[in-house]
């Protein structure tokens, strides 16, 4: 026969504390959660700025650039005319956009004379018939009489080179833009008519 044997059942009694560590664990993934989103807004604001910025430093060189051309197209405008006669500050106003209406006005200076100098009698007004005025009565012997190189009495043409300053800003005050162009311009200009 086969030995009796007695089994006792062991309780073991196993608690349990998995639900209470994972409900301790959901406020630690919420707090992680949150301080993620809080970082992508981070993120995205910085983002949102940069590209603000970068629309200002944009809008701001288009300006900048719009001014000088303006500057210079005034600029231009003056010397076209012949301001050697009578030279005055002048305002010009300007159309950009091409509705009719000017959108900038560019302050033209007077225009300075830098410096002038008596043209010399070679000059040939077959070859340059814009210099025709400085030859007249050249065949009889007419011209100026100006102290040449090293002291001695040269007899000049009836023209004078001339070197003149324009310059022309524009201040804009809606966009605060300010602009100043120089342009230099070489004039041939009848003996007599000398720097102011």
């Amino acid at each position: 026969m086969t030995p009796y044997r007695h089994h006792t059942a062991m309780r073991t009694t196993i608690k349990s504390t998995g639900g209470a560590l994972r409900r301790s664990q959901s406020g630690v993934t919420l707090v992680v959660t949150l301080v993620f989103m809080v970082m992508f807004l981070m993120i995205a604001v910085a983002m949102v700025n940069s590209g603000l910025i970068n629309v200002k430093v944009a809008s701001n060189q288009q300006h900048s650039a719009e001014a000088r051309d303006v500057a210079q197209q005034a600029i231009e405008q003056v010397i076209s005319d012949d301001f050697t006669k009578a030279p005055v500050a002048v305002d010009v106003p300007v159309d950009v956009t091409g509705d009719g209406t000017a959108d900038y006005v560019a302050q033209v200076a007077v225009p300075a004379c830098v410096t002038s100098k008596p043209v010399a009698k070679v000059i040939d007004p077959e070859k340059h018939p814009e210099d025709a005025e400085c030859t007249l009565g050249s065949s009889t012997g007419n011209g100026n009489l100006v102290v040449g190189p090293g002291g001695a009495n040269v007899v000049s043409s009836l023209c004078n080179d001339t070197q003149w300053d324009v310059a022309a800003t524009v201040n804009d005050a809606n966009t605060g833009t300010v602009a100043t162009v120089h342009q230099g311009v070489a004039v041939r200009t009848l003996y007599g008519s000398t720097c102011p």
